[in-house]
Order: structure tokens, then C-alpha cells, then sequence
């Protein structure tokens, strides 16, 4: 490969001559990538000590990849580079017309099973990967490497509510884990944005991307051992094309639900797509998110060469920086206009004033490396979007991923885009969420976003971990960042806490967005009369849990009023088929009622609205209330969550099916039931359609009865008899028939 333009004398043909010797190459031309004509990363740094030697010049690793063709290194070198983009004026007013607000988050993130424990976790700095015994691994020359097998793994990933979405057994068992707990958070950001979907007036969006189905493999090993399982269950239950439209046919949403695949940056596109989409009045409601579930879980193996880090530690910007460590999670954020969301009392964690998204192109050392350009691009455009100057941004969440070359491009696109702003009275600090969890892959992005909405409302920044000496690699100087290695208040003087979030998908995907804090909520009218709170729930086991939690977070926020609470309760939770209601005169008051058998001991207008709710007639809460109440934060649904996994099985045909010694007619019905729907201890009483069974796996199933049994079923057979119970009766009524006949 050659560009045809020959390199001009001076630094330009120095550079040519060193790129030939080292690439063994008799010509090259200026407009050569370096990574396209058989360079490599390390032979990049063979380039740059001959650089050393022969120009007397200095670059950085990351300038030559950032400049990795003969005319632009060469210019770079001869500092002819163009002057950077001027930063953007800030804008006039509090907030742009376009801002946005963050009025509800849900996760499950390592050893985090909600937002609140999420971020203690971050501000106790608390390292979440597991890690197993270290293994060898074979090496260059017959040697052997130690490594430490590490990921970031979430509890009970395959625990699963399907009756709550109407599932069937058959079709939880076939449905992506990451599907699953997806659709879990999608209710609880919902519930914790305050909104029930079937009596919300406007439209919902959904934005969302996962990460590569591992359980996809399982369910085709199943398929080919059984025959039981479908092309069709397969595509539904794994592919990413159908987690938006599940949670939108689940939940009842009628606005845009829209698959969205940009790799690590999936779900921070997916962000600024629900933003655009509300700013586009496609939706007024929209949720954003990803999620990357490996079941069973995967502790990756190192690969000599590879990301991943031997010793199973992230550790972004550091000079023992080695690799990734992967890590499982989900996590959903509901955005809203901000003015919209001020006028209805929504409870707002922060403000999304701006983002952007681009890709990097062919500017870079090849298609899995990173950019500088493109990076610097992004973060200018959000800027521009959010209508702020860098100098006001005293925090970035990077996208941190802790690999040796990685960091520092990051690193460097950073400077330039925040250079020339002039002195600072503190730096710009830095962090990565990957530190503590892992690299989520899909859910990366809104992990690192959820995690910057919460250091923006609560005025901390969490510390990033393992950072103790600097990458050699990263010129700390030339830019305002320092990593931040312990939690720290964050009250910047004359300025709202404001602050980045990145992303970067392996592809060339960037992603950016700009936060800062929420506005002060309206004040509250002080109504001190009493309250009706309404719970419901699927079963009464989750009724009873929902009343708990409730009275345990009473007495855990003081701060909320009474009101909001109820308010929130009445309008902001779906209304489920069992329902309790409690009539309250205060806090106290309602923890007692709440932990006991009271179901409201005032009398009144208040009850007698209570008893129409309970009989499921509508109620028009706005009439119980003077003024308008705000919505705040509660606990979620308690999901009754059981174990749906099938596990992975060796690949063989099926063995011709022989009838089986001693085994009863009950018995044998009940192994084929187990066999063909995937489910095992099932009641002999239960609907074989109601268990997730259909008319083709009811055709296989009668097919096999006939292989095991002397009796022929037509496929009505089922509809007449479709329990283990009454398909045996009718078994057993047909072979003495047959006897009969013969005898």
C-alpha cells in the first residue's frame, strides 16, 4: 500500500526512513497510516526513540498514534498544528430551553442491588470484582504466565418475577437473564421517577442495548438435545432487537422503543437518544439504559497480548495500569423536559444539559483503537450543546477502561479538549467506575452516568481505585486533571457542581454528556392533614413487603413530607389486583399502621375513598389534596424472584427414546412434560398451555407419548386433557379401549 504522495524533505523524509527500516519497506508514502502498512503498538515505541535520536524531538506515545501518518506526525513535530477550537461561551439564564432532567434511576450493579447501596459502595470505596486463584497460561517460547481469573459478577443473576410480567415458566426459562433484570429496572425507574405507566397522559419512551447473550449458546445446546426449543424461542428470548419492545409491550409504553448497539458506548448513546427524542416531542417520558448479564458467569481468561488484566485489577491512569476487568450489570435512568419536569414536582437528581455522539472514522492505528480526534470532537460538541465553558467542569467520569495505551489517548484527548481555558483554584478531578466494578460493556456508559448523577446531587465524588503513581504515558501537566483516590466533598466556589461523562465503544463510538446539578425543589405547602396511602401488589406475600419497606424508609428519611409520600403512592405506583390502604396523621403514625393490622383508624371522607380504591373503582387523587405535592424517591416492587436457568449440556443427538422399565403412565406423562417445556418439578394439575406450552411443542409431545406408550393422540387430545393428571386418564382410558378392541 502505497498513497502515492511522496514524503517532502526534511522531517517528513526522516520519518519515512525510519518507518522503512523498521517496517522493512522500501517506500512509503506521507498519507500512510502507520498501522496499515504492518506497524504495531510496539514498534510505534521503536519510532519514537529513533525520533529521540535523530530529530532531538520528544513526542509522547499518544502523539504518534494520535498523528500516525508520515504528514501529519511530521507536522505535528514541526508544530505547524492548528490553534484548538475557542471553548464555548456560557450560555445566559440557570438552564438552556434544551435541558434535561434525570427524575428517576434504577441498577444492579456487583454487589449493588439498587441505587442506594450502589452508591455507598462507591463512597466507601469498595472493590466489587471477584476474583478466583490464579491459573498459568501458556506463553511465547514454551514458558508460562500467572494470571488472576477476575470479572465483576452481580448475585442471583437468573432469579427472575415472571409472573409480575406474565410470564409463563416455559417462557421465563427461555428469556436472556439480561432481558430479565432489565425489565425488573425498568419498572423500578419508573417507580422511582414516581410514574405509572397505564395512567401516565403522554408517551414513554424506551432507549436500550445489551450486551452478547450468553445463555444464547445454552439454548441452542438444548435445542439440539431436545428438539423442544425453537428458531423463534431462541430470537425472542436472546436477540437485542426485542429489550425495548419487551419493556414497551410489558409495561404498556406506546412512545419510541428502539434497539440501540454502539458497544461499551451502547447505553450513554442510548442517553443521549431518549434526550433527543424528547427534545424532538417523540415521547415525554423516555428511559435509557443497557445491560450485560453473563449467565453462567464469566471470569475471563487471560490471553497473552490481550486487554484483559493478568492480575485482575482495574487500574485506570496508573503507571501498573495491565488491562480490563469485566464486569455484569444493568441500569436505566427516565429522563424528562426540565421545565416539564420543575412544573410537575418530579424529583430531580440532576441535569442533563448537553451531550453528543460521533464516531472516530479511520483516524486512528486501526479499527479497535481508540482516537484522539474524535474524542476531543465529542466532548466540544456537548459542550457547545450544554452551553458551558470547560473551566466550569469540575469533574469527569472517564471511560477508564485501565489499559496501557488506552488511558493515555484518553487522557490526551482530554487535555486538548480542555485546553487553553487558563488557571484553575482546584483541578478538574478525575475518576472511572470501572475501578470499582468492572467494565460493564453495554451498561458501562450508564454506569458511569448513574454514578455522576449521584455525586452531583449529593456533593461527593467518589474515589477511584487503584491509582497510586501516574501513567508514565500521561502528561499530567499539560492539562487541569488529577485522579481522585478518596471521597471528596464537592462544593465548587461561585459554581454549580458540573461535570463530564464518557464513553467509548470499541468500533470507534463516542459518547459525552454534560451534567450538573439539580435546581432547588419547590417548596412545600406544609399541609399537615391526613394522609391516605395506598399500597397494592401481585400476591399478598409482596403486599406484605411492600408495607415493610415503606415503614422501614419512613423512618429512614425524615425529610420527606407526609404528603409527597402519599402523592407518590397514589399516583407514581401501577395498581395492583391486591390492595391495603392505611388513613394517617402523621409520620409516627404511619409506621405504626404500616407494621401492624391498622387500615386506617380515622373515619371520614378518607376512608370512604380508601374502600372505593379497594374496590377498584378510579379515584381522582387530586381532590384529596390543597396545592400540588411533589413526587419523591421510594422503594421499589418487591419482585417474588425464583431460579429459572437452564444449564448448558454437552451437544449430541437425541437417543431414540425407549420406554423405560417399571415407570407408570403418571410418570412417564410427567417426564415428557419435564423434558419437552424445560421445567421440572411441575404440578400434576397444571395446564400444560399455561406452563408456556403451545400447539407445536404439543405436537413433539404427543409424538413422543406414542414412541413411549401403545396409544395414537390427535392433537386435540390436549385441549381436552391438558395436565399431567387428565392426559394420563385419558392415556389409560384409550390403551384399555385398544385392548379391548383386540381382545
Amino acid at each position: 500500500m502505497n498513497s502515492g504522495q511522496a514524503p517532502a524533505p526534511g522531517t517528513e523524509q526522516i520519518i519515512a526512513e525510519i518507518w522503512c527500516e523498521l517496517l522493512q519497506r522500501e517506500e512509503v508514502g506521507a498519507l500512510d497510516n502507520f498501522f496499515e502498512v504492518g506497524g504495531y503498538s510496539m514498534l510505534m515505541e521503536e519510532v519514537r526513540e529513533r525520533i529521540v535520536d535523530r530529530l532531538d524531538m520528544h513526542p509522547t506515545l499518544t502523539d504518534l498514534f494520535k498523528h500516525a501518518t508520515i504528514r501529519s506526525c511530521a507536522a505535528f513535530l514541526d508544530g505547524s498544528q492548528a490553534q484548538p477550537e475557542p471553548p464555548p461561551a456560557e450560555t445566559s439564564g440557570d438552564h438552556p430551553e434544551t435541558a434535561i432532567a434525570v427524575i428517576g434511576m434504577s441498577c444492579r450493579f456487583p454487589d449493588a442491588a439498587d441505587i442506594d447501596q450502589f452508591w455507598d459502595n462507591l463512597v466507601a470505596g469498595l472493590d466489587s470484582v471477584t476474583r478466583l486463584a490464579p491459573g498459568t497460561v501458556a506463553g511465547p517460547g514454551g514458558t508460562t504466565r500467572e494470571y488472576v481469573p477476575a470479572g465483576g459478577v452481580l448475585r442471583d443473576p437468573e432469579w427472575f418475577d415472571p409472573e409480575y410480567f406474565g410470564y409463563t415458566p416455559r417462557e421465563a426459562a427461555l428469556l436472556d437473564p439480561q432481558h430479565r433484570i432489565f425489565l425488573e429496572c425498568a419498572v423500578e425507574a419508573l417507580e422511582a421517577a414516581g410514574y405509572d405507566p397505564d395512567r401516565f397522559p403522554g408517551l414513554i419512551g424506551v432507549y436500550a442495548g445489551c450486551g452478547e447473550s450468553s445463555y444464547a449458546e445454552i439454548l441452542r445446546d438444548r435445542q439440539r438435545e431436545t428438539g423442544s426449543i425453537t428458531d423463534w424461542d431462541l430470537r425472542i428470548g436472546t436477540s437485542p432487537d426485542y429489550l425495548a419492545s419487551k419493556v414497551a409491550y410489558k409495561l404498556g409504553l406506546r412512545g419510541p422503543a428502539a434497539a440501540v448497539q454502539a458497544a461499551c458506548a451502547t447505553s450513554l448513546y442510548a442517553v443521549h437518544l431518549a434526550a433527543r427524542s424528547l427534545l424532538a416531542k417523540d415521547c415525554d417520558l423516555a428511559m435509557a439504559g443497557g445491560t450485560t448479564v453473563h449467565v453462567p458467569a464469566e471470569l475471563h481468561r487471560y490471553q497473552v497480548g490481550g486487554i484483559t488484566s493478568p492480575t485482575g485489577a482495574c487500574r485506570p491512569f496508573d503507571q501498573d495500569a495491565d488491562g480490563v476487568v469485566t464486569g455484569d450489570g444493568c441500569g436505566i435512568v427516565v429522563l424528562k423536559r426540565l421545565t416539564e419536569a420543575v412544573a410537575d414536582g418530579d424529583h430531580i437528581h440532576a441535569v442533563l444539559r448537553g451531550s453528543a455522539v460521533n464516531n472516530d472514522g479511520r483516524e486512528r492505528a486501526g479499527f479497535t483503537a481508540p482516537g484522539v480526534r474524535g474524542q476531543v470532537e465529542v466532548v466540544r460538541a456537548a459542550q457547545r450543546a450544554a452551553g458551558v465553558q470547560p473551566s466550569t467542569i469540575t469533574y469527569i467520569e472517564a471511560h477508564g477502561t485501565g489499559t496501557r495505551v488506552g488511558d493515555p489517548i484518553e487522557f490526551a484527548g482530554l487535555n486538548e479538549a480542555f485546553a487553553g481555558e487558563g488557571p484553575r483554584a482546584e483541578p478538574c478531578w478525575l475518576g472511572s467506575v470501572k475501578s470499582n466494578i468492572g467494565h460493564t460493556d453495554a451498561a458501562a456508559g450508564v454506569a458511569g452516568f448513574i454514578k455522576t448523577v449521584l455525586a452531583v446531587e449529593r456533593g461527593v465524588i467518589p474515589p477511584s481505585l487503584h491509582y497510586i503513581r501516574p501513567n508514565p504515558d500521561i502528561d499530567f501537566t499539560a492539562g487541569p486533571f488529577a485522579v481522585v483516590t478518596e471521597p471528596r466533598p464537592w462544593s465548587p466556589r461561585g459554581l454549580p457542581r458540573r461535570a463530564g461523562v464518557t464513553a467509548r465503544g470499541l468500533g470507534g463510538g463516542n459518547a459525552h454528556a454534560v451534567l450538573e446539578q439539580p435546581p432547588m425543589p419547590r417548596p412545600s405547602t406544609g399541609e399537615t392533614a391526613e394522609q391516605l396511602l395506598p399500597l397494592s401488589a401481585q400476591t399478598p406475600v409482596a403486599l406484605t413487603e411492600v408495607a415493610a419497606r415503606l415503614a422501614e424508609h419512613l423512618t429512614r428519611h425524615p425529610e420527606q413530607e407526609l404528603r409527597d409520600v402519599a402523592w407518590t403512592l397514589q399516583m407514581g405506583r401501577r395498581e395492583h389486583r391486591y390492595r391495603r390502604y392505611v388513613v394517617v396523621r402523621d409520620r409516627a403514625d404511619a409506621v405504626r399502621a404500616l407494621t401492624g393490622d391498622q387500615a386506617g383508624e380515622y373515619a371520614g371522607p378518607l376512608a370512604a375513598l380508601g374502600e372505593r380504591w379497594l374496590a377498584g373503582e378510579p379515584v381522582d387523587w387530586s381532590q384529596v389534596h390543597d396545592g400540588a405535592p411533589r413526587r419523591v424517591p421510594l422503594p421499589g416492587y418487591p419482585f417474588q424472584r425464583r431460579p429459572y436457568l437452564l444449564e448448558a449440556r454437552a451437544a449430541q443427538e437425541p437417543a431414540a427414546p425407549v420406554p423405560i422399565p417399571g415407570l407408570g403412565i403418571e410418570d412417564t406423562v410427567s417426564l415428557l412434560f419435564t423434558e419437552l417445556l424445560g421445567i421440572s418439578d411441575i404440578d400434576s394439575q397444571e395446564s400444560f398451555f399455561d406452563l408456556g406450552g403451545d400447539s407445536l411443542v404439543a405436537t413433539r409431545l404427543l409424538a413422543r407419548v406414542g414412541q413411549l406408550l401403545p396409544v395414537e393422540l390427535e392433537l386435540r387430545s390436549m385441549y381436552l386433557a391438558p395436565s399431567i393428571r387428565e392426559l394420563t386418564t385419558l392415556i389409560e382410558a384409550r390403551m384399555r379401549e385398544g385392548a379391548a378392541a383386540h381382545g
